[in-house]
């Protein structure tokens, strides 16, 4: 399980990033991807997935429901879009 804390991304307890305006970065400071719209993309301005009523579709084939991503990726205040974001960019 992921948990936000501010714009802190932890598991375990141990941060494994963080969200910082529409950017997400890893633990070492290195921007991993972006948001933008209700699409997500990597570094290359690859798009991995969007969101699209209560879905997460990501490039993959992979469809998400956003309750999912919501009992996945717990505290904070991060919408929809971020959470999927972190789950994309920093997940599993």
């Amino acid at each position: 399980m992921i948990t936000i804390i501010g714009n802190d991304v932890r598991r375990g307890g141990a941060k494994i990033g963080w969200v910082r305006a529409n950017d997400v970065y890893n633990e070492d400071g290195k921007k991993v991807g972006y948001f933008s719209s209700n699409d997500i993309y990597d570094t290359n301005n690859h798009k991995l997935g969007y969101i699209e009523g209560n879905y997460l579709y990501a490039s993959d084939g992979h469809k998400i429901e956003l309750d999912d991503i919501r009992k996945e990726i717990t505290g904070g205040s991060l919408s929809d879009l971020e959470r999927a974001a972190v789950r994309l960019l920093l997940g599993d």
